[in-house]
């Protein structure tokens, strides 16, 4: 019989089998929110699994509360399919956009990667791949290439707002900067420009922060 354990805020669930030899090293898989679901994949998986001797923990990375049903679904799917007697299967929904973060809470010496070919993320969108093997030095298996379910429409605006708010920032900043320098030239003044500086480099680093 197969036990449930969901906890919280990050939601956990395993799917674990009494017959559990492996339950130290995993196998795991990063899956974005917008990733297509198929059994082949799911196959895929449990053949990395059930060659190296690997649990499976499939994590996934929300914002929308509204959308972690979906994601929940599908990660349950996958789960179904992927578990067996010799694998301890488990699925994590975390909150936040900041991938290497979240693996590095849940990474440990020995575990394996797995994520898509093609999925970009950050401020300079660069592979998911390259970030995590240039980070944690761990071995990384390359799935498939990435495929979004998402409307490409939706998809170019979520990759555009970065730089609409660090060009809106930029520019709020500009004429205050302007109006500060049309003011008595005193140590105000000079104190004026240097906190807009700062405001404006962290204001834009938070924005970015937001979306990595």
């Amino acid at each position: 019989m197969n036990e449930l354990d969901v906890s919280s805020p990050a939601l956990t669930l395993s799917i674990v089998s009494h017959a559990d030899p492996n339950s130290g090293r995993r196998l795991i898989v990063l899956f974005p929110a917008s990733e297509t679901n198929t059994p082949d994949l799911s196959n895929r998986i449990w053949e990395i699994a059930q060659s190296l001797g690997l649990n499976v923990l499939i994590l996934s990375l929300s914002n929308d509360f509204a959308e972690e049903s979906q994601i929940r679904r599908k990660l349950i799917g996958m789960a179904a399919i992927i578990r067996d007697p010799s694998i301890s299967t488990e699925i994590m929904i975390a909150h936040g956009n900041d991938w290497l973060k979240q693996v590095t809470k849940i990474w440990h010496e020995g575990d394996i990667l797995a994520c898509f070919s093609g999925y970009k993320v950050g401020f300079m969108r660069k592979p998911l791949d390259q970030i995590l093997g240039s980070s944690l030095k761990a071995p990384i298996y390359i799935l498939s290439d990435y495929q979004p379910t998402t409307n490409p429409n939706s998809t170019f605006i979520l990759q555009s707002m970065p730089w609409v708010g660090s060009l809106a920032i930029l520019i709020g900043f500009l004429w205050a900067e302007v109006k500060i320098v049309q003011l008595p030239q005193d140590w105000a003044h000079t104190t004026l420009i240097y906190v807009c500086m700062f405001l404006e480099a962290a204001l834009i680093y938070f924005w970015n922060s937001l979306f990595t």
